[in-house]
């Protein structure tokens, strides 16, 4: 099966220079105008290039980098004219920044090592599990981390809901004990296992903190039986 690249940029001629670029490849392109159905497609797993223009308010940093965490094996292209500015999106994880002229040198060096769509097993490898029968987190790639109990705990209740988990629930399910020093816990025990995520899988662990309210689990997620 041929491999699908999105293209969510902000002038006509640059869009069909990718379409055609991207058809010479044998991909099959989407086209997108909302950033809504592109965030979808991503979550969804539908693409293996992303084409955006830094141009476009919503493709900004923050944007780039969460794509980054929903779909660790898509391969970004950032579009935009020479500035220090686009450095910042080569550091979340794009895999180019170009402008117009060289867009088409770009999509030509693009490789991809999966010559097939993702079977099953593929795709179960590109999210983060949670084991229920060994208690570790298995990362995208299939690195094998240990939780301890209170990592695990935190992490079920992440894995299990798409919402915000609140700090209240974190403190009453994970933290126990004293609620006067609980916020603090909570920080130090996230910016832990990031910490060892980090170390053991290369891997940026996707808790996000939802400024006063709690965390959520940004990236794809499933609970292993």
């Amino acid at each position: 099966m041929k491999h699908n690249a999105g293209i969510f940029v902000d002038h006509r001629a640059v869009e069909s220079l990718c379409i055609n670029t991207l058809n010479a490849k044998q991909f099959g392109v989407n086209v997108y105008s909302d950033p809504t159905e592109l965030f979808k497609s991503i979550l969804d797993g539908h693409l293996d290039v992303l084409i955006v223009d830094s141009h476009l308010p919503s493709e900004d940093v923050k944007m780039i980098e969460r794509y980054r965490l929903m779909s660790p094996k898509l391969f970004i292209i950032v579009l935009g004219e020479s500035s220090a500015s686009l450095s910042d999106y080569l550091a979340v994880g794009s895999n180019a920044v170009t402008d117009a002229q060289n867009i088409m040198n770009v999509i030509d060096a693009i490789h991809i090592e999966k010559t097939a769509k993702q079977n099953n097993s593929d795709e179960v490898n590109d999210k983060w599990r949670i084991s229920l029968s060994d208690y570790h987190l298995y990362c995208p790639g299939n690195t094998k981390i240990k939780l301890t109990v209170r990592e695990f705990k935190f992490l079920k209740l992440l894995f299990e809901t798409d919402k915000v988990v609140t700090k209240d629930e974190i403190k009453s399910q994970v933290i126990g004990g004293d609620y006067f020093t609980a916020d603090q816990r909570i920080a130090l025990l996230v910016a832990r296992m990031r910490k060892k995520v980090s170390i053991e899988s290369g891997l940026i662990l996707p808790v996000k903190s939802d400024y006063t309210n709690g965390y959520v689990f940004a990236g794809s997620k499933s609970i292993k039986r």
